[in-house]
């Protein structure tokens, strides 16, 4: 690697680690763990930190770092990564995005329902001058 290289893997590593700690709290009844994306729309890998705590079904992820799909790039990141973290890794592809099932057409709490869907689409209104 020459001097332009070594800066961006050291902005690289830094930038995870630090977000990292601002996002791994160690919350009690908190389960952690990391997924690592194989970006193909975006030509990037993407590491996140996902929490949830216990008895509970909500998620939230924090995007720790991105950076270009490059494999040396990869197993630099993933071999520093595993030297300062013992949490899982899990791994995901968009090449191989499937579909999870019927769409969803009732979804009060987000918004979306039956009901919406009979609607004809937003338009602006045409006002008079």
């Amino acid at each position: 690697m020459d001097n332009k290289d070594d800066q961006r893997m050291y902005h690289i590593i830094h930038t995870m680690q630090e977000n990292y700690e601002k996002y791994f709290t160690r919350k009690y009844r908190y389960r952690y763990w990391l997924v690592v994306v194989d970006n193909h729309f975006e030509d990037i890998y993407s590491i996140f930190l996902y929490t949830q705590k216990q008895r509970t079904q909500l998620l939230r992820s924090y995007e720790l770092v991105h950076f270009k799909r490059d494999p040396e790039d990869y197993r630099y990141v993933m071999n520093n990564l595993r030297e300062w973290s013992n949490l899982s890794v899990e791994y995901r592809d968009t090449k191989r995005l499937i579909h999870p099932g019927t769409d969803i057409v009732q979804d009060t709490t987000h918004g979306h329902s039956a009901r919406n869907q009979t609607h004809a689409p937003w338009r602006p209104s045409q006002g008079t001058n």
